[in-house]
């Protein structure tokens, strides 16, 4: 539980560094404080076997400077870690729109890997918004998919 509460102010702590990197480029803003969404179950074996199971819990979303800032996190504790590629379809129930990011990550145990999303808010459009994550990890002998999971964010 604890880890689960540090992990996430660590993650709106980052969404909120990245979002002020980002302020001599987007201009003034308002930054809106990270939410935490559930998603279901998308568990995986990790590609190390010994290691924990991929499995993405849920999603973090934040806004700043007319982006939107998503982070989907999982756990690793096996030495070495492991590629992750995550794919989010996304589809605003309000709007319509529909669409679709990937992100790569090196997953460097001890800490939880972290797939991060930026979308222009004008893109997604703000409010409730379907999201889907399927992910492929690898490491150096092979690749291992996970089942896709899903839920609904709201972006402000």
């Amino acid at each position: 539980m604890a880890r689960t509460k540090t992990f996430t102010r660590l993650a709106a702590a980052t969404l909120s560094v990245a979002a002020a990197a980002g302020l001599g480029l987007a201009g003034t803003g308002q930054a809106e404080a990270a939410r935490e969404f559930p998603v279901s179950n998308c568990i995986g074996p990790s590609p190390n076997i010994v290691d924990l199971p991929f499995m993405v819990r849920r999603a973090i979303v934040s806004t700043y400077g007319g982006d939107a800032y998503i982070a989907a996190d999982f756990p690793s504790y096996f030495p070495g870690g492991y590629q992750s590629s995550l794919r989010m379809d996304w589809h605003n129930l309000s709007t319509g729109k529909r669409g679709f990011k990937v992100s790569n990550t090196k997953v460097n145990p001890p800490y939880q890997g972290v797939h991060y999303f930026v979308i222009p808010v004008k893109t997604i459009g703000k409010g409730r918004v379907a999201v889907t994550f399927g992910a492929t990890n690898r490491n150096a002998l092979w690749s291992v998919p996970s089942t896709s999971c899903s839920g609904t964010i709201v972006v402000p």
